[in-house]
């Protein structure tokens, strides 16, 4: 339970004003300092081989906070080898690939610039594609309940993996050329429901439902979504969810008042959680819903103002990235522990660290306030939030 109040801490906070930024166009101008090439493959996953299709790939040029400065435009050729010449190179400077291939968007790691041979290698792995759900799972759920005049605002967050060797896309027909890889339920009376990320063509209301056209990668690029909505409610309402796939871990996080239960067979906790804002909540789990199951939970009572909540609407914006540490433009690199890795990071958390991970993260965020009213010179802020992030990067 210890880790998963962080990790749903992390969440809430790692997202600011200045996590995501929008990628840079590339530079009209050509570069003044020192310049390298950035080279590479595109490689199949599944078979080994490089991919002899000439595919559209993308190199990113970032700083040491992982944020684009550029952005390269290139074909692979039909060996499957890539090559960006003159690129420039700085030693704070890092570079990763984007390459699409069977229509879906694939990201390589990332490397920093060698100054001594004024070249990086990179290899850009893609997968093939299935309909086969098995390998998917729901890692995190993260359900928020916030009361208002209008009813009960349900946020629910997603965190999904695929542990299987190829990439899940069109697994639902939708008609009309549109396909989805994954339904989530939503109430029937739902109303005023909304997506994060903010994207039109991505998310597709059905009847009880929602549908998202992305696919699910594979390997370690965990996907997440948001979905939030409005239902009617006067003091208990039951909250009932039918699992698309097998679900790790559910969080229901409720506000830390007195007159709020909330109730279910199988829920753990209640754990009281304070955010960096003063705003407590109440966080109770069910672990291990397997895809078709149903979980039903009693929510009764309601807030001595209705209207406190309001000011955590902003929480909307977590369905913008996890760990708003390593966005790379509209790209996110997630870092992914397997079970054993979690196992011995318990160990680790219940001895004493300096910083911890939260503090760091709170710390970040108060960086991007002061930041924000104009307390910091934009030179300091970088240079502080750049340390700040690293620091918290090597405790992940």
């Amino acid at each position: 339970m210890k880790r998963t109040l962080l990790y749903v801490l992390i969440i809430l906070f790692a997202v600011s004003p200045y996590a995501i930024r929008p990628a840079l166009a590339q530079a009209e101008t050509p570069p003044t300092g020192p310049v390298g090439e950035v080279h590479g493959k595109v490689m199949n996953s599944n078979t080994g081989k490089v991919i002899t299709d000439s595919l559209e790939v993308m190199l990113h040029v970032m700083g040491m906070d992982l944020v684009d400065k550029d952005m390269v435009h290139g074909q692979s050729k039909p060996d499957g080898t890539f090559l960006f010449s003159d690129v420039p190179f700085d030693a704070n400077m890092q570079f990763a690939v984007m390459a699409t291939f069977n229509g879906v968007t694939y990201f390589s790691d990332t490397m920093p610039a060698d100054m001594t041979s004024m070249q990086v290698s990179i290899d850009v792995p893609v997968y093939e594609t299935t309909t086969d759900l098995t390998s998917v799972q729901i890692d995190q759920m993260h359900v928020l309940f916030e009361f208002s005049t209008d009813g009960l605002e349900t946020k629910e967050l997603y965190i999904i993996s695929n542990t299987g060797e190829r990439t899940v896309k069109d697994v639902y027909d939708l008609g009309n050329a549109k396909f989805a890889a994954l339904e989530f339920p939503l109430p029937k009376d739902a109303d005023y429901i909304f997506f994060k990320p903010d994207d039109q063509d991505r998310f597709v209301k059905l009847s009880g439902a929602f549908a998202d056209t992305y696919p699910i990668l594979t390997g370690n690029q965990p996907s997440q979504v948001m979905t939030s909505y409005l239902v009617p409610y006067s003091g208990e309402r039951v909250y009932t969810y039918t699992a698309p796939v097998n679900m790790a871990r559910i969080n229901f996080l409720l506000p830390n008042q007195a007159d709020i239960s909330l109730q279910g067979s199988g829920l753990t906790g209640p754990e009281s959680m304070t955010l960096q804002d003063g705003v407590s909540y109440q966080v109770c789990s069910y672990s291990e819903l397997k895809g078709g199951e149903t979980l039903s939970v009693t929510i009764a009572g309601t807030t001595t103002d209705p209207q406190s909540n309001k000011k955590n609407n902003s929480l909307i914006a977590i369905g913008l990235g996890i760990l708003g540490l390593a966005i790379m433009g509209n790209a996110v690199w997630w870092w992914r522990r397997s079970a054993s890795a979690e196992d011995e990071e318990d160990e680790v958390n219940d001895q004493p660290q300096e910083p911890r991970l939260d503090e760091l993260i709170a710390e970040i965020a108060g960086l991007d306030e002061t930041y924000e009213q104009q307390g910091l010179s934009i030179e300091e802020y970088q240079n502080q939030r750049q340390a700040l992030m690293q620091r918290a990067k090597q405790l992940l």
